[in-house]
């Protein structure tokens, strides 16, 4: 073997690493080659198959998922060196940790290894959240006077702690929002965990790491794109879990079965649904709660910023229609509708608000179009 190269990070930044290697085989190719068994005619003189020659072996993330244990172990033994095959190159994406020491040992003076680069806060993009917040996020002027000092200390590049931030309050008042817009001014496809979906007993092994090839957290932080990091729902993990997360948060460093993993510098926010620090401190436990760098309540959105909210989520709903369905409702009342729910004491959710004005205005569009008729929508 002449060049090992090992990337750990996004599959988009390995892509762009391996895009000049016009021909290569995947880890299934050599191990299909190793396993073929070879037919010996009894009286006939034996053969000897030269090796396949591999110029470039390129193994990705979820490649490792497809070699066996006992591959793993012994890698460089049981694959890499096997004589029936004879490999120039190899490309590794994030290796499991078996699997890196072994080729570490085995290969010290050719490899060479790369991460990916991802941007990190500085004042142009701390001025650009200053800036648009408001427009973007509204109703919630008291986040931004409390968002703004937590992420000052990024800018100081002797940080190397990230930022963990929990967000308090209601369903439906710009938690995530808020998650989804700070991540826009870094740019890359933000890192979000649903930690409601982790209520079985596979919860265990995709926080604390499982099979090598199985999906866990730690795979999903060392492929992100953004450090900006979202545990969305993080009041609804079991709270026996919480303890994995300490050296992420003190330290920027999650380590499992598999991966020790990189988030220095991140932005890592938390959501819940508490009403408040001193319920979250008694509902988290104090470990976990001490280590968040900010806590922020997010209040209840007014009256006036809901009409604001619900004309905004109107106009870019009705801008998406095609410029034929706009004409055909061009005088729709479905904004006004809305407008008075509100002023009614209707929704305190503006997720399912936006919903249900995006539900009316297809309504409008089918009824416009013959598709649904008043039989059709009666009693709804």
């Amino acid at each position: 073997m002449e060049k090992i190269i090992i990337h750990f990070g996004s599959d988009s930044d390995f892509s762009k690493l391996i895009e000049n290697v016009d021909s290569y085989y995947t880890i299934g190719d050599v191990i299909k080659h190793i396993s073929k068994e070879t037919i010996a005619i009894e009286g006939a003189s034996k053969h000897f198959e030269a090796p396949l020659d591999v110029e470039n072996l390129i193994i990705y993330t979820d490649d490792y998922g497809g070699i066996k244990e006992w591959a793993i172990l012994g890698v460089s033994n049981n694959i890499f060196e096997n004589p029936r095959i004879q490999i120039k190159n190899l490309f590794l994406n994030n290796p499991p940790k078996k699997f890196y020491d072994d080729v570490k040992k085995t290969y010290p003076d050719i490899i060479s290894e790369s991460t990916s680069d991802r941007p990190s806060l500085d004042l142009e993009i701390l001025k650009g959240i200053a800036s648009d917040y408001s427009n973007i996020v509204i109703g919630q002027p008291n986040v931004l006077r409390r968002l703004l000092p937590a992420l000052y200390s990024l800018v100081n590049p002797q940080r190397k702690k990230p930022i963990t931030i929990l967000f308090l309050g209601d369903s439906g008042v710009g938690k995530t929002e808020t998650a989804k817009f700070i991540n826009s001014k870094f740019g890359g496809e933000m890192l979000r965990i649903q930690f409601s979906m982790q209520q079985t007993g596979e919860a265990y092994k995709y926080i604390f790491g499982g099979e090598h090839g199985e999906d866990s957290f730690a795979q999903e932080l060392i492929r992100r794109e953004s450090n900006v990091i979202l545990l969305d729902e993080f009041d609804k993990v079991n709270s026996l879990f919480y303890n994995a997360f300490y050296q992420m948060f003190d330290e920027g460093l999650f380590v499992d079965k598999n991966y020790s993993v990189n988030v220095e510098r991140c932005i890592i926010i938390c959501t819940s649904n508490y009403k408040s620090a001193e319920e979250a401190e008694k509902c988290l436990g104090s470990p976990i709660f001490s280590r968040f760098s900010k806590v922020i309540r997010f209040d209840e959105i007014s009256i006036e910023d809901k009409l604001k909210i619900a004309a905004k989520n109107y106009n870019v709903l009705y801008a998406q229609l095609s410029g034929e369905d706009q004409k055909l409702i061009e005088r729709n009342v479905v904004l006004n509708t809305f407008l008075e729910a509100i002023r009614r004491g209707y929704y305190k959710n503006m997720r399912t608000l936006k919903n249900d004005i995006e539900d009316a205005l297809n309504i409008e569009v089918l009824k416009a179009r013959g598709i649904l008729t008043s039989d059709t929508t009666a009693g709804e």
